[in-house]
């Protein structure tokens, strides 16, 4: 599972070791901490997401439930502090808005820059 919060970009997989363990994994180390500020982060110098942390299947679902629950933002592409986080985010929102065109239920905005002219992004 992909998450993207404010604080940073996760995947999220079934850990194969280890019963009811979840593996943390991102390409910046502080993306792990900043969410999971308890977690023992390691890395994997092969791997494409380096940076790992080994956490419970509860307490990942706590502190993500309790960082859907703290969302306090109307907007989520302002709330990113960090440019680079910012402007990557950005490049998914776009890949997945021309994802989306095919499967809208309305044919009046069938462009990105249609998108833009209704304020609505």
């Amino acid at each position: 599972m992909w998450i993207a919060t404010n604080k940073g970009w996760l995947s999220i997989v079934k850990h194969r070791n280890k019963e009811n363990t979840l593996l943390v994994r991102a390409r910046n180390k502080n993306h792990i901490e900043s969410i999971f500020e308890d977690a023992k982060v390691y890395v994997d110098e092969k791997a494409d997401y380096p940076y790992r942390a080994d956490i419970g299947e509860v307490v990942v679902a706590r502190i993500i439930g309790d960082n859907i629950l703290g969302i306090d933002y109307d907007n989520f592409k302002a709330s990113v502090d960090e440019n680079h986080y910012h402007d990557s985010l950005m490049s998914v929102w776009h890949v997945m808005y021309r994802y989306g065109l095919d499967h809208r239920p309305y044919t009046n905005q069938t462009s990105l820059g249609d998108y833009y002219t209704t304020g609505d992004y």
